[in-house]
Parts: C-alpha cells; sequence; structure tokens
C-alpha cells in the first residue's frame, strides 16, 4: 500500500502529516475487523512431510473460501493443476500441543488418533491471485457485523441463546465464526433485551419486535435462526436475514446435527453478504476516485482517516490531492471503482457519506474545466 500527499498549498502541515505518519500507530476505529484471516489450524497425528501436505490443502480449501466468501472456491485447492502443491502458499507453519481443557476432535475411522495441531499461515498475496486469476472475490479484512437472534428447541426445551448462554450452539456459533471469518455476535440477553424481545418473538420472527431491539448493537446485519428437533431426529431450520433493508428467508431441513443446521445457517448467510459487500474482479488495472473527507481539522483526525482508508481491501494507493482548513481532497487507486470504495467504507462508522457537494478551497482551480470531479463526499464522525 502507497501513501503519497501532493498538490498541497500548506508545506508546514504537510510536513507535520508526513511525520506524524511515521510514528503515530494506526488510529482505532470501530469498523468491524476480522484479525488472523489467513491463519488455520488442523488437527493431525504427527509431523511427516506427506501428511503435513494433506493437511496444508484442507486448510487452504477453508482459506479460499474465508477470503472469497464463496463456498465453491474450495474446489480451486483439490484442482492440481492450480494447485500442484499447497505448502507453496503456506507463509509460516508450526505445531502445537492440544490445550488440557481443549477437545480433541476425532480422527476419521481407520485412522491413528490425532495428538497436536498444525498452525498454517498462508501468504495473503499468493492467495489473492489465486482467487483472482480464477474469478472470485477477494474479501478484505473489514466485513460486515451481523447479530445473531437463535432459539434452539430440543424437544426438552425452548430457548434463546445468548452471548454467555451455556450451551453447545453458542460454541459452535463461535468457530464457525473464525473458520469463516465472519463477526457474528451474539444479544447479551440483559435487561435491556428481555423488556423487548422473548423467546415467542424471535421463534415466531416477529420482524418489528426484533428490528426494534436489535438497533441498541448497530450491526450491518441481522440473522434469525430457529432450530428445532423432529420426531425422526433430525435437525429442522428457518432463517431469515435483514440487510440493507431486504429479508431472505430458507430452509434447512434433515440435517444429521445441531452442527450441521447452524453451520447451513451461518454459511447462507456469510454468502448473501459476501455477494453484496464484494466484487469479482480480475482486472490488475486500477480505477481512479476522487473522495473527499470533511470535518478533518488537525493531525489526529488526518491521521485517523487515513489509516482508516489505508486498511480497506478496496484501496490499493492513497494520494492527498488537497489539504484544506477543514478537509482533504483523497485520490483513491482501486480495482472496485467508485461502489466497491463506497460498499467498503460503508461496513465501517468512521465515515459518513454525505450530499455529493465537494468544497474546493483552491481558488486557483476552481473555474478550471480541467479540474478533477470529487466522486464520494463523506463526513468525519466526532
Amino acid at each position: 500500500m502507497k501513501i503519497r500527499i501532493k498538490g498541497t498549498k500548506n508545506s508546514v502541515f504537510t510536513a507535520f502529516i508526513l511525520s506524524i505518519l511515521a510514528i503515530f500507530p494506526v488510529s482505532n476505529i470501530n469498523a468491524d475487523i476480522v484479525h488472523h484471516l489467513h491463519e488455520v489450524e488442523i488437527p493431525v497425528e504427527g509431523q511427516g512431510g506427506e501428511e503435513r501436505a494433506l493437511a496444508a490443502r484442507e486448510a487452504l480449501k477453508e482459506i479460499l473460501v474465508r477470503i472469497s466468501g464463496r463456498a465453491e472456491a474450495s474446489m480451486l485447492a483439490e484442482d492440481e493443476a492450480l494447485v500442484p502443491l499447497a505448502t507453496r502458499f503456506v507463509q509460516q507453519f508450526r505445531y502445537r500441543k492440544f490445550k488440557s481443557d481443549e477437545v480433541i476432535p476425532e480422527a476419521p475411522e481407520g485412522t491413528k488418533p490425532y495428538t497436536q495441531k498444525l498452525w498454517l499461515l498462508f501468504t495473503e498475496k499468493a492467495v489473492a491471485t489465486l482467487l483472482r486469476d480464477q474469478g472470485f472475490p477477494v474479501w478484505g479484512k473489514t466485513r460486515p457485523a451481523t447479530l445473531v437472534w437463535l432459539v434452539v428447541d430440543d424437544q426438552k426445551q425452548r430457548i434463546l441463546i445468548g452471548n454467555s448462554t451455556p450451551h453447545i450452539s453458542r460454541t459452535h456459533i463461535e468457530e464457525e465464526a473464525t473458520k469463516k471469518g465472519l463477526p457474528f455476535r451474539l444479544p447479551l440477553l440483559d435487561l435491556a433485551d428481555q423488556s423487548k424481545v422473548q423467546v415467542t418473538d424471535v421463534w415466531g420472527n416477529f420482524e418489528d419486535t426484533i428490528l426494534a431491539a436489535s438497533s441498541r448493537y448497530q450491526t450491518e446485519a441481522i440473522l434469525v435462526g430457529r432450530i428445532y428437533l423432529s420426531f425422526a431426529k433430525t435437525w429442522n431450520t428457518r432463517w431469515s436475514l435483514y440487510s440493507a433493508g431486504q429479508r431472505q428467508d430458507w430452509e434447512v431441513n434433515n440435517s444429521e446435527t445441531l452442527r450441521a443446521a447452524l453451520n447451513e445457517g451461518l454459511s447462507k448467510s456469510g454468502e448473501v453478504l459476501s455477494l453484496r459487500f464484494t466484487q469479482v474482479d480480475g482486472s490488475q488495472e486500477s480505477d481512479s476516485v476522487l473522495l473527499q473527507v470533511k470535518n478533518i481539522t488537525d493531525l489526529k483526525t488526518f491521521n485517523k482517516v487515513i489509516h482508516y482508508l489505508k486498511g480497506l481491501n478496496a484501496v490499493n494507493q492513497i494520494e492527498a490531492d488537497q489539504v484544506n482548513p477543514d478537509n482533504v481532497i483523497f485520490r483513491i487507486k482501486t480495482r472496485t471503482g467508485r461502489l466497491g470504495v463506497s460498499q467498503a467504507i460503508a461496513l465501517g462508522h468512521v465515515l459518513i457519506s454525505e450530499i455529493n457537494d465537494p468544497i474546493i478551497r483552491d481558488e486557483s482551480v476552481k473555474d478550471n474545466p480541467e479540474q478533477p470531479t470529487v466522486e464520494l463526499v463523506y463526513k468525519l464522525v466526532p
């Protein structure tokens, strides 16, 4: 990622900006950032090269789905013409012991029990290149937070799952969130929640009640799940995803386990959100987008915005074309175009979109017909 500053009339301000970028750490922002996207742990029996190669291929499947948001991307790892050796995509690896309180997964029938875990860190650039070359999107670490309202009926009780509920489904949700790189959240179910929503509200999917209770969490999406155990001892599910003013419903029946039933709902919602917030673009050329941010009045706010934009997956390069007393015009280089940049910014809570009425402070270029047009205008959230 390159950052350049040009075209500024205040050289003193520019000098301070350059110095502050060199010494200040990245500012904390309110966007939903998913860390460790390129890391995977796979249970193994030994440390042999052949077993490590097989584990790396399985791990690569998980990484490709996580980074693209598309389940079908896992098939790329099975194509030996595309991936002759999965370990070539690995940047680092090490073996780790299971913790004393950790549940050791069962090994496939006929194989030796697992004795340790293989941790692998995949090379970000190599994974992105493979996906783009095959027509898949690359989903950055800024992702839409999703609030999950879930009721589970196991024929013994009907329970609403919260973030501290001692129920296996909560553990499954947390594990799938990590596996798929999706920031799922469960409600607190504190007194505030209990006064607004009950188990029956979620089970009946009473939309107004659920949406009202969800407003305090300020997530980009809301997933409502109802899971019940049938008399045939299979799990049936009904799901509703609310996002961008739209609702999408689906059902999955006859899942053999509760985990499989949950996985269907979480995977589907992840793919729906991925389709909305990513674009398939195999082009290696970058578009140029002019973006203006208001309320930048000092070095602290400039530092916050430049680091925020730098962290967006849609942004390849940033240039500050014009620094004004209370706003800055940035030139963004991106492969996803204006729409991709605006969608990426919409995921966070740092910049608020404004009417496209840019402030031009440089009077010397005000009436110049060659002066480029600002395409996106935002205001920095205080």
